[in-house]
């Protein structure tokens, strides 16, 4: 395992954004993407001279979508991934075009969120992120890339059903642990990442504090601070023969945020040992 780093393509500068993570001493890292208008030739060129200048690795593109975002209650189930209807094959093609730009930059893993699936499987919602995603997997699967779900909203019992029924072989996960206890979806996340082992093809490394009543506020802290229980986690992701990359991912920028990544990147790499 070695750590890397998620890197917000927030403005039109992707070049320097991998430099900086260069610097920070990451030569990996997933590129995450809100910004569609930045998926050109272009970019994707700057990305490679990146990669090639400063001996980077792209683990896995992060897609964004379109329409409306809120990842607070109680918008965050109507907003969120596909399972909207009102935004779904909109936001199809969204994920489309990001898998086209992780191709031109030789990149097979595309991450995104696909929201607050209902549990239930005749549910329409449900039965339209089936189609959904069996669309994208069948999109993906020439180009030998890959659908990963980023976890947080389902519940990992009804994310494992929604693979099965997919039945695609180039469809995984990408596990975030934090933002299943932000979301308070279900067991402990190492007891979680253990249930959807087979499924696992990239890791977050977040860690949060569990809501408390009556507040119910989603709190992100430094990996090792919070709820997670780092160094259980390394040690499951071990156990289970996970062997990629582990990607923090602070999404603080405020204060000395280069400082607070070196700490947090020392703790990883201490448990990984």
């Amino acid at each position: 395992m070695k750590v890397g780093i998620s890197i917000f393509v927030r403005e039109d500068k992707v070049y320097d954004y991998i430099k900086e993570a260069h610097e920070q001493g990451f030569d990996n890292g997933q590129l995450l993407y809100w910004n569609m208008s930045y998926y050109t030739d272009e970019n994707a060129e700057l990305v490679k001279k990146a990669c090639k200048d400063f001996g980077f690795t792209v683990t896995a593109v992060w897609c964004g979508w379109s329409g409306p975002r809120g990842f607070s209650y109680p918008g965050m189930y109507n907003r969120i991934g596909l399972v909207p209807s009102d935004w779904r094959a909109k936001r199809v093609e969204d994920l489309l075009l990001g898998a086209e730009f992780a191709r031109k930059i030789g990149v097979s893993d595309i991450i995104t969120h696909i929201g607050y699936l209902p549990d239930n499987p005749y549910d329409p919602d449900n039965i339209g992120v089936v189609n959904a995603l069996t669309l994208i997997c069948n999109k993906l699967k020439p180009y030998n890339q890959n659908f990963l779900f980023e976890t947080g909203e389902e519940l990992p019992l009804s994310l494992a059903y929604l693979i099965r029924d997919i039945g695609a072989d180039n469809i995984g996960i990408n596990f975030d642990p934090a933002n299943l206890i932000m979301n308070g979806r279900g067991s402990h996340p190492v007891t979680a990442l253990k249930f959807l082992a087979p499924y696992i093809r990239g890791v977050h490394a977040k860690d949060a504090l569990q809501p408390t009543i009556p507040e119910l506020k989603k709190v992100e802290v430094p990996a090792g601070e919070g709820d997670v229980n780092f160094p259980e986690f390394i040690k499951t992701l071990k156990e289970i023969g996970y062997d990629g990359a582990i990607s923090i991912e602070y999404e603080k920028y405020e204060g000395d945020r280069n400082a607070k990544l070196a700490q947090i990147k020392s703790y990883l790499e201490g448990l990984i040992g």
